[in-house]
């Protein structure tokens, strides 16, 4: 790859040069490059991450759509020094967020859990818990309170009827993970 400097007849010039090269811009530099082979063949993993690629960049243009999303990514773009809140909003969609620890203690004759997630440089929008009995069956479920650390949820169902817990986490670009913790008071959690 070669810069372009102090040319007047190159400058700004972007595209195809011939059956070899290719002038392109970046950041307001003229540079100039062999052209990319086309692919042939693309792997599954390929595949899947073009695809995971092309919703981030939907996503990214959906945002900047929004004022108030698009002044947040604004601010992240500054504080991550990053080029533009389009590139902070796909960064954003990128990045999947982390259960880091989940505790499950007793209080009284119920259950409590406490959860630390996190996401790297950028939010986290809630976490929900869902208690399931015997059989699978959705016992109990809620969205838990954030104090400065972690996420808590006091469950309002007694704890003998409660056999496992699901935590599901989901940030602001809709990336959701979740995990679950298998017989709850075998497993010495309280």
């Amino acid at each position: 790859m070669a810069h372009v400097r102090e040319n007047d007849l190159t400058e700004g010039l972007s595209g195809k040069f011939g059956r070899k090269f290719v002038f392109k811009q970046l950041r307001g530099k003229t540079i100039v490059a062999r052209r990319a082979k086309p692919t042939t063949k693309e792997s599954a993993l390929q595949r899947e991450n073009r695809d995971r690629f092309k919703k981030a960049s939907a996503y990214a243009k959906a945002m900047m759509l929004i004022a108030e999303k698009k002044a947040y990514y604004w601010n992240m773009a500054k504080e991550l020094n990053l080029p533009n809140a389009y590139t902070a909003a796909l960064s954003d969609y990128m990045r999947k967020p982390t259960i880091e620890e989940v505790d499950v203690v007793t209080e009284d004759s119920s259950l409590a859990i406490k959860v630390s997630a996190t996401k790297k440089d950028f939010r986290i929008k809630m976490i929900k818990v869902v208690a399931l009995g015997q059989d699978d069956v959705i016992v109990e479920e809620g969205d838990t309170v954030k104090d400065i650390q972690r996420w808590h949820y006091v469950f309002t169902t007694q704890k003998d009827m409660i056999s496992k817990i699901k935590v599901v986490v989901q940030d602001e670009a809709g990336n959701v993970l979740s995990r679950e913790i298998m017989d709850v008071i075998a497993d010495g959690c309280l």
